[in-house]
């Protein structure tokens, strides 16, 4: 192998043109595609150890490298000149470097028509200041759908929007807003030191798209309670969830606080899954939290964050799954799939 990015980029190509989801290279074995649900081989030649390990350096560069080693991964994004993008995660297998590569399947021109968004987000980005909350699963789609709000506010804000990624997953050019990115492990060494230099920097709106630890989580709150905006991701499997998640992520002595800083801030929360469409492609569907003040007044008395009530432009998952039913984008088989989903 004489050329470790060229070799990479080649097979990365015919992953694309094969519509696989996702590349692994393992030494002692052949590229492997995920297509559909399955992983299939591809070609014969069997990568080596020495050979991954090049391309790995190629690639990933010394700084991730080293993040490799101290954590055990390192990710990076992708971008080939065909408008092909990628998110590639480098570890290790019994001693040697493995290379596991996942594309993006959301839309390369982030727009929240694109993706579908509810029309209440946009009154949410809206604001001076306040938490807005980005949920779903892993593998949701939810990572786009951020990408989409920050592109939203760039395009109609003349604001200052600093991100906290890892690793960074589209690159935004600033348009009516100015927009400075940071990757953790390589502009910065932490979530909380990258929302820290961002606070420093005459900031309006942040965007965070991982919350590492209660460190990062605290610097969120204290950024939306000082008065910018900020949207975060979280991993949960509904609205109410995600608040959920954000409480008991911290000590029980510090749930009250918590519960009183959300209450004060939040102006939203968004959850998304993704679900096949007949034809071809998949489709986001939404739940829209929107508070009133019945529920902001739940949260900081200590209520149950399940059920809560909803406010004026909430939307719930049941009824955006009917009218792409009733629109023809889902047929009644895959919608009735997806509502027994929401059941269980």
């Amino acid at each position: 192998m004489t050329d470790p990015r060229a070799t990479f980029e080649t097979l990365l190509r015919a992953a694309h043109a094969a519509n696989a989801s996702d590349v692994h290279l393992v030494p002692g074995e052949r590229p492997r595609f995920r297509l559909d649900d399955a992983l299939v081989p591809h070609g014969e030649h069997v990568f080596s150890s020495d050979e991954i390990q090049a391309i790995a350096k190629e690639h990933f560069g010394d700084v991730r490298l080293a993040r490799q080693a101290r954590e055990g991964s390192a990710q990076r994004p992708i971008h080939l000149s065909e408008g092909i993008r990628a998110r590639s995660t480098l570890s290790m297998t019994r001693g040697h470097y493995s290379i596991a590569v996942r594309f993006n399947s959301g839309p390369l021109e982030l727009s929240l028509e694109r993706v579908r968004a509810p029309d209440v987000v946009k009154e949410w980005l809206g604001a001076s200041h306040g938490l807005i909350v980005m949920a779903g699963p892993h593998g949701s789609g939810k990572t786009t759908t951020l990408y989409a709000m920050t592109e939203w506010l760039n395009q109609n804000r003349a604001v200052h929007v600093c991100t906290v990624e890892d690793p960074l997953s589209y690159e935004i050019v600033s348009k009516e807003a100015l927009v400075q990115q940071r990757e953790v492990g390589v502009d910065v060494p932490t979530v909380a030191a990258g929302i820290s230099a961002a606070l420093a920097q005459d900031l309006d709106v942040l965007m965070v798209a991982a919350l590492a630890d209660l460190e990062s989580l605290s610097a969120v709150l204290h950024a939306a309670e000082t008065g910018h905006l900020v949207l975060v991701q979280v991993h949960a499997n509904s609205a109410d969830e995600a608040l959920e998640r954000i409480v008991e992520a911290t000590p029980p002595s510090m749930h009250a606080m918590i519960r009183r800083s959300l209450s004060e801030t939040l102006r939203g929360v968004l959850f998304q899954r993704l679900v096949r469409k007949p034809e071809q492609g998949r489709v986001a569907i939404y739940e829209a939290l929107a508070p009133n003040d019945r529920l902001l007044a739940t949260i900081a008395s200590g209520g149950r964050l399940s059920g809560l009530p909803r406010g004026e432009g909430s939307l719930s998952m049941r009824d955006d799954i009917a009218s792409l039913e009733e629109d023809g984008t889902l047929t009644p088989e895959v919608a009735a799939e997806a509502l027994a989903w929401i059941r269980n």
